[in-house]
């Protein structure tokens, strides 16, 4: 949302034409030697050439963004009145992400909140850092700390569906019911490194809520994260019946009528 100045502007435009210059190079050289190549050595440049291709559409991308107006927006940053530490950033970000959805920004944000290492992230009560505790060895001490970061994430994701709740579209539906917002782990038990029955939020997005889905194994075989995701992507639009390793849309989550 920050307005570029014009020096810094002309620097950005001349960071994107040195881009284009050097992969100009590459696929000179590249060309250069492409005749003769045999199959193997031929479907591995077609895969470079895919990779430059890819890279020119970006830079096309951030070029256009040079010229795009920034939208206005009356928030204001707090005062940084402590370091900046993950109970001061967290609501941070999750302000800058709906103001980023409120304006239309940006359709899609992905975030990871990362481990604290040797800090508190300035949560009373927390003596060590987040992956530290996660291997809590069933002590009970550093299950409790543990549930204070833990509890304070569940806070701020419920403060950030306050936020996009509160938006009003033009559809006369919340900025909450037009976006799925969705928080969850990799591991349902970092102590064990286990990534079976992951605790998964998802909220929004015109689904029916209020429900608490289970699904349990059948035999080997468990219920891929990747429905989900397959059912959030068909909810976002795309034409598609295939997503990684799901073996399908996920059972039970169904849209309002």
């Amino acid at each position: 949302f920050r307005k570029d100045n014009p020096a810094s502007r002309r620097q950005a435009e001349k960071d994107l034409v040195d881009k284009r210059s050097i992969l100009d190079l590459a696929k000179s050289q590249a060309n250069s030697f492409s005749k003769g190549l045999g199959k193997e050595d031929s479907d591995k440049l077609d895969q470079y050439f895919t990779s430059v291709r890819e890279f020119e559409k970006r830079i096309e991308q951030s070029t256009i963004w040079l010229d795009r107006d920034k939208p206005e927006t009356k928030y204001s940053l707090p005062s940084r009145s402590e370091s900046f530490t993950l109970k001061y950033k967290t609501p941070l970000f999750y302000d800058l992400m709906t103001l980023a959805l409120q304006t239309d920004s940006t359709r899609v944000i992905s975030i990871a909140f990362t481990d604290l290492g040797k800090e508190n992230g300035g949560l009373t009560g927390v003596s060590r850092g987040y992956h530290t505790l996660s291997h809590h060895g069933q002590v009970q001490d550093a299950i409790d700390e543990l549930s204070i970061i833990e509890k304070f994430h569940v806070e701020q994701y419920s403060r950030f569906l306050g936020k996009l709740k509160e938006v009003k579209e033009p559809n006369g539906k919340t900025l909450l019911d037009n976006t799925m917002a969705l928080l969850g782990s990799g591991m349902s038990n970092a102590n064990s490194h286990s990534n079976r029955d992951l605790p998964i939020l998802l909220a929004g997005g015109g689904f029916k809520h209020g429900q608490h889905l289970h699904f349990a194994r059948s035999g080997k075989q468990s219920t891929p994260l990747c429905n989900l995701y397959l059912s959030m992507l068909q909810n976002f639009g795309l034409e598609i019946d295939t997503f990684n390793t799901a073996s399908g849309t996920l059972t039970g989550l169904t849209k309002i009528s």
